[in-house]
């Protein structure tokens, strides 16, 4: 069972949507962009997304979003987390997400960038 301080994640078009639906077998609070009707939208809008529901963003992308991070803290906004990850076999990216879901309340990861290999 979950703590109720765990995080929620928002997983980009990048991760498998079968990442969410074990972690939600699990207990926890993953969606997909999928899932909120978002694939066309751009990288902003994926992390306006997520911060609206209070969700750490999950992507491979990390060209991008550490940008993107870096744009938000100059202009005095705030978002939930990013996770950075490398593209890896989906039953790894769950073990490690398990890890990190188990390990971090939300409030540790308010405007963070972590790299998902920390958590194997």
């Amino acid at each position: 069972m979950p703590r109720h301080d765990c995080p929620k994640l928002y997983l980009d078009e990048h991760l498998s949507p079968r990442i969410a639906i074990q972690l939600r077998k699990y207990g926890f609070d993953a969606v997909t962009l999928h899932d909120r009707g978002m694939l066309s939208k751009d990288d902003q809008e994926q992390l306006a997304a997520a911060v609206s529901e209070r969700r750490v963003l999950v992507t491979c992308n990390f060209r991008d979003f550490v940008g993107l991070n870096e744009k938000w803290a100059a202009e005095g906004k705030h978002h939930w987390g990013i996770i950075l990850t490398t593209e890896e076999p989906t039953g790894i990216l769950i073990k490690r997400l398990l890890k990190l879901l188990n390990s971090l309340s939300a409030n540790k990861l308010k405007n963070q960038v972590r790299w998902l290999n920390e958590f194997k």
